[in-house]
């Protein structure tokens, strides 16, 4: 690069330079994932006509929809949230976490947070060990 297009270029404003535009599908993701993140939350259950099939998937990222406005999205997710964990305790932590995470990820502020709980996560019976 010259050294006149360097001047150019540094003298330019940040603003002329054009903008960035973050995706709802990106903020889905981040939020999603904000929920293995989250101890007692878990990705709800593959569902299949209105009924649960399988159990809660903590591995996985939630399902859930953002809808970002220029600097702002709103969000909603469905979870699990695993017994005996309190349901007002999970959730305050997932939207802590969830705004924390957008915010630093994609520079979007959440505005506002839905969250389904649709299932109970209910530990399995101990495995067995044969002696």
């Amino acid at each position: 690069m010259s050294s006149a297009a360097l001047a150019t270029a540094q003298q330019d404003d940040p603003a002329d330079r054009g903008s960035l535009t973050i995706d709802d599908r990106v903020v889905e993701r981040v939020a999603g994932y904000a929920v293995t993140l989250v101890d007692g939350a878990s990705a709800a259950p593959r569902r299949l006509l209105g009924i649960s099939v399988g159990g809660a998937r903590p591995d996985t990222e939630a399902s859930g929809q953002a809808r970002v406005d220029g600097h702002a999205a709103s969000i909603s997710a469905t979870i699990a949230v695993a017994w005996p964990h309190s349901v007002r305790a999970v959730t305050r932590r997932l939207r802590e976490t969830v705004r924390e995470d957008v915010a630093r990820m994609t520079g979007v502020q959440v505005a506002h947070i839905d969250i389904d709980v649709v299932s109970f996560a209910v530990p399995g019976p101990p495995v067995r060990r044969v002696q």
